[in-house]
C-alpha cells in the first residue's frame, strides 16, 4: 500500500471511529457497518445497514456522513450502499445523488 493510500485509510478510519448514528450507536458497530473498501485512487465505498430503516434522521445522517468523508484529504469520491433493509436501492440512490 502506498503512503498516500495509507493516509487515506487512516483519515477514513478516524472519521468513522468518531461517528455515532442519530440514535447513539457507533457507526463502526458490526450491526451497522457491513463493509469498507478504499481503492488506491481514493474512492471510498461503504456498505451500511441502518438500525432504524424507516427513520428520516438516519437518512440525513448518512448523507452528512458521505459529505464529511468526501471532505477528507485524499478522498476522491464516496459511495454508500445500503444493505439489508426493504427498499435499500431507494436509500442508496437518495444518499448518493
Amino acid at each position: 500500500m502506498s503512503d498516500r493510500a495509507s493516509r487515506i485509510h487512516r483519515a477514513v478510519a478516524r472519521a468513522l471511529r468518531k461517528r455515532m448514528d442519530p440514535h447513539g450507536k457507533l457507526i463502526v458497530d458490526p450491526s451497522i457497518l457491513k463493509g469498507v473498501e478504499i481503492d488506491e485512487s481514493g474512492i471510498v465505498e461503504l456498505w451500511i445497514r441502518p438500525n432504524h430503516p424507516h427513520c428520516p434522521c438516519c437518512l440525513d445522517d448518512l448523507i452528512d456522513l458521505r459529505s464529511s468523508l468526501k471532505d477528507q484529504r485524499g478522498v476522491l469520491a464516496c459511495h454508500i450502499e445500503i444493505v439489508g433493509i426493504p427498499e435499500s436501492e431507494r436509500w442508496t440512490s437518495a444518499i448518493n445523488e
